[in-house]
Order: C-alpha cells, then structure tokens, then sequence
C-alpha cells in the first residue's frame, strides 16, 4: 500500500471552519473594552448635561447663582445628592453613579465647598 503525506482539502476546510468560529467568538472579547468606553464617555457627558439643565432651570427660577442644594432638586435621575465635602452632585441614572464636579467660579477653577455653606456652595459653574 502506498502513504500518501500531507494535508487533504477536507482537512483543510476543517481547520478554516474552528479558525473561523474562534475568530467570531473571540473578536467581541477583544474590541467590548473600547466599545465600553466609548459608553462610559456618553453616560458621562449625559450625566454632565442633566447637571447643566438642572443648573439653568433653578438659575431661572431663583434668578441669580443657585445653592447646590436647588441644582440636586432639579436633577432627574433616581437619586440625587450632593457630596460630603459640597464639590460635587453625585446621582445615580440607571444603572451608573456618576459623580458631577461644580465650582464656584465662573473660570471653573475653583470647587464649590463646605467651608461657609450658603457662600461657597453657590454654583458658578459646571464642566
């Protein structure tokens, strides 16, 4: 009987066919980091916007720079509060807690705080 050596075309379309199923199950896995950030960074400048509209609606109703305290109350999201130290408002929308910075200066420099509540927790501003 004589051996034939090398590879058969069925062995061949065998091979592409688990390269072609690891390749499909595999790709997810490697592109989902950059496609979670690019989430990230959309919940993030939703989350900002909601903080700014919140800031405009209680600007027009008070006529003048809001207290952090009347920006947390307008936000729509399934909690709302401002941070322990007043620099911020952290909320919740969805599933994410999402922290928002606000300053009270409008070159947005210097954070709002808790040193002389009612006088530096005035939000100038919101990046």
């Amino acid at each position: 009987m004589r051996r034939q050596s090398g590879v058969s075309l069925v062995e061949i379309a065998m091979m592409f066919v688990v390269v072609s199923i690891v390749a499909v199950v595999a790709l997810p896995v490697i592109v989902s980091p950059n496609k979670s950030t690019a989430t990230q960074a959309i919940n993030d400048a939703d989350s900002i916007k909601k903080v700014k509209s919140a800031y405009a609606l209680a600007i027009a109703e008070q006529g003048d720079y809001p207290l952090l305290d009347d920006v947390v109350e307008y936000i729509d999201a399934d909690f709302a509060y401002q941070t322990s130290d007043y620099s911020g408002i952290i909320f919740r929308d969805g599933k994410q807690r999402l922290t928002v910075k606000t300053f009270q200066d409008t070159e947005c420099t210097l954070l709002t705080g808790k040193a002389n509540p009612g006088v530096s927790d005035v939000v100038r501003c919101i990046l």
